[in-house]
């Protein structure tokens, strides 16, 4: 069974920001219908936590699943390893809560 303390138990989602846009040759004002140029800079220096909203809104206009961004917040290298045992993890999660045994 997946461990908590094999993924990051503390988000980052200005680093996981900074790396998807990289990836997707994408620059802060390619999102600012996502939201404000300086909320996005806030997020990627780490001085504000975007809400599901925003994360939902970025997500779009990046051209990805809100949940890939959360990933990545986790696993913010992107780091295969990382991001296979954070999935394993949540499986197990959502598999205990749908069978009733987490309760």
């Amino acid at each position: 069974m997946p461990t908590r303390h094999a993924t990051p138990l503390k988000a980052n989602f200005g680093q996981a920001m900074k790396s998807l846009r990289s990836a997707r040759g994408v620059t802060q004002e390619d999102l600012i219908n996502a939201t404000s140029r300086r909320h996005i800079g806030r997020i990627e220096q780490g001085q504000q936590i975007p809400s599901i909203r925003s994360i939902e809104s970025l997500a779009t206009s990046l051209q990805i699943h809100p949940l890939t961004l959360v990933a990545a917040a986790y696993c913010s290298d992107l780091d295969a390893k990382c991001l296979a045992g954070l999935l394993s993890t949540v499986q197990a999660d959502l598999s205990r809560l749908t069978t009733g045994e987490g309760t």
